[in-house]
């Protein structure tokens, strides 16, 4: 079954059961992990849609979750806070947020002379 990490997108080919000390070839990312699990859902209760799975506070490391079923980890990734704001402004018909300014730069501008 063909999937991703979650930590470096590397597309996985597992086949069989992941086991607990299961890592990326690429990256060496705990593969049986809450966030590499296809019940994690970060709206749910604990983040897991399985009710009978217990509570795990680490998501991204290595747990002995008997009911992990592996998902596809990179989907899962979080977005950066710019791209999650240029969603919410074409949600409401607004542009793009404008580029952040280099720090650098605004400086410069600062201490120009004119």
């Amino acid at each position: 079954m063909p999937t991703s990490c979650h930590a470096c997108g590397a597309t996985l080919r597992i086949d069989g059961p992941v086991g607990r000390r299961t890592t990326c070839p690429e990256c060496d990312a705990d593969l049986h992990s809450c966030i590499d699990c296809r019940y994690y859902d970060e709206s749910s209760a604990h983040e897991c849609r399985e009710p009978h799975a217990d509570h795990i506070i680490d998501k991204i490391a290595s747990n002995a979750c008997d009911l992990f079923q592996l998902g596809d980890g990179a989907s899962r990734r979080r977005k950066s806070s710019r791209a999650a704001r240029d969603q919410l402004g074409a949600l409401f018909g607004e542009g793009p947020a404008p580029a952040a300014e280099d720090p650098r730069d605004a400086l410069e501008a600062l201490f120009r002379k004119k």
